[in-house]
């Protein structure tokens, strides 16, 4: 099964108004979550959840994250799979965007243990 093109494949011409004012925001609250510490990444409203909603929603569901068995077995495997999804997507997450994205998916979903250098405090 071929995957469908992702939003991001269409050209920018083509994209209706609200698309691109919506990329617009994603912008700015990324540039304005610069040096916030990582431990805030995953509240909602942050960088990981305004992310993860307006690139990955498109072909995720939620309950993608809840199917039994699950892909993902701790924080380490779900952050391989927000960067191989953002590279197969074309690859322009940063590494902080990646942990944030991965944070937010764990705190929300998944409930493993957080690195320590990436939350701030020891995992749980």
């Amino acid at each position: 099964m071929k995957p469908r093109p992702h939003r991001a494949a269409v050209p920018r011409a083509r994209r209706p108004a609200s698309v691109r004012a919506a990329g617009a925001l994603l912008a700015v609250v990324a540039a304005a979550s610069t040096g916030l510490h990582s431990a805030r990444a995953a509240q909602p409203g942050s960088l990981g959840a305004a992310l993860y909603e307006s690139r990955c929603t498109g072909c995720h569901e939620r309950s993608v994250h809840s199917r039994d068995p699950r892909r993902a077995g701790d924080f380490d495997q779900i952050r391989a799979y927000v960067w191989r999804w953002d590279r197969f997507l074309g690859g322009a997450w940063q590494r902080d965007e990646i942990d944030a994205v991965a944070q937010y998916l764990n705190e929300r979903y998944y409930h493993f243990p957080c690195p320590q250098d990436l939350c701030g405090v020891a995992a749980r």
